[in-house]
């Protein structure tokens, strides 16, 4: 079986930022016969020669736009992934929806909603993180936390924008942060790949919270990658963190910034808890989370589709 990744124009192979668009692409070139092509397609025609592709994450990169329609005329087996299902998402289904592909994949939750929607199968697949990347580099620790990212009001009752805002109350310990704020229009420091990673490895504690629409974002993964740090997240409800994150197990989750300080303190002050935490989110990483294991995951969902 010939597959095709097929990825929009504005999304090449190329690393940094957003580099897992393409990550994605090598880990399945591991176990499919698969080749990678940068256009935009207006009919399933255009995949003469192939039988399965994938539309890649760039897509749907359109903010609230609509993606461009694609037109059924062959029996390719077609399967689009979904992403940033937190804007345009029913223009994002529509687009499935008319398009009928054989089935569809998204890193969110929500996949019953959106099948019930489209009529169409969508199946929950999941980010990971170049361990190449993001690993240990070893040395001192030089912070004790690190809190990276955007805030948003709407994002889990502003949650980030609360605890960044009370961050006094960890006066005693090294903070590293990074936050762009909504408040100011979201300035702040893009660092590169390397600078990035290497800022988590020399953390304790990495504030994450899930993003808009619940997604389990990137750094999630980053974090379990580099065995360093401690991954302390919002608590969130089964169907969001199915098995890839495990309350002390792979990581610390609190439900509000109270908790979230009593919880970092607890584990800055308890090293042998906090490593214990690391050490078992990095193992379950390598079992269930790597690209590999998600290629493997991919295939056995697209092998349902071939096989009957």
């Amino acid at each position: 079986m010939k597959a095709l990744f097929c990825e929009h124009p504005n999304k090449s192979l190329s690393s940094g930022y957003c580099s897992y668009y393409g990550e994605i692409f090598y880990a399945l070139k591991e176990i499919f016969d698969i080749e990678f092509k940068n256009f935009t397609p207006r009919t399933t025609s255009e995949f003469d020669g192939y039988d399965i592709v994938f539309l890649g994450f760039g897509h749907t990169d359109c903010s609230e736009g609509k993606p461009t329609s694609l037109i059924r005329d062959s029996d390719v087996k077609l399967f689009p992934i979904l992403n940033k299902e937190y804007t345009g998402l029913h223009n994002k289904l529509d687009w499935i929806k008319e398009m009928q592909p054989t089935a569809a994949l998204t890193v969110h939750h929500a996949i019953n909603s959106y099948s019930e929607y489209t009529g169409v199968p969508f199946h929950r697949i999941m980010w990971s993180a170049n361990q190449e990347q993001f690993r240990n580099y070893g040395g001192e620790y030089e912070n004790d936390l690190f809190f990276s990212g955007v805030t948003r009001p709407e994002q889990t009752e502003n949650l980030r924008e609360r605890v960044l805002s009370q961050l006094d109350r960890l006066s005693d310990y090294k903070l590293f942060i990074n936050a762009r704020s909504h408040r100011n229009n979201y300035a702040g420091t893009m660092f590169s790949d390397d600078e990035y990673a290497r800022h988590l490895s020399s953390s304790k504690i990495c504030f994450i919270t899930t993003g808009p629409a619940d997604l389990v974002g990137t750094r999630y993964f980053e974090v379990m990658s580099a065995n360093r740090s401690l991954i302390l997240c919002n608590r969130m409800t089964k169907d969001v963190y199915e098995n890839i994150l495990i309350d002390g197990y792979n990581c610390a989750m609190f439900s509000d910034e109270d908790e979230f300080f009593e919880k970092a303190t607890y584990y800055l002050e308890n090293e042998d808890e906090r490593m214990s935490i690391v050490n078992k989110a990095h193992e379950h990483f390598i079992e269930t989370q790597t690209w590999n294991v998600n290629a493997i995951k991919i295939k056995s969902i697209i092998d349902g589709y071939i096989n009957v």
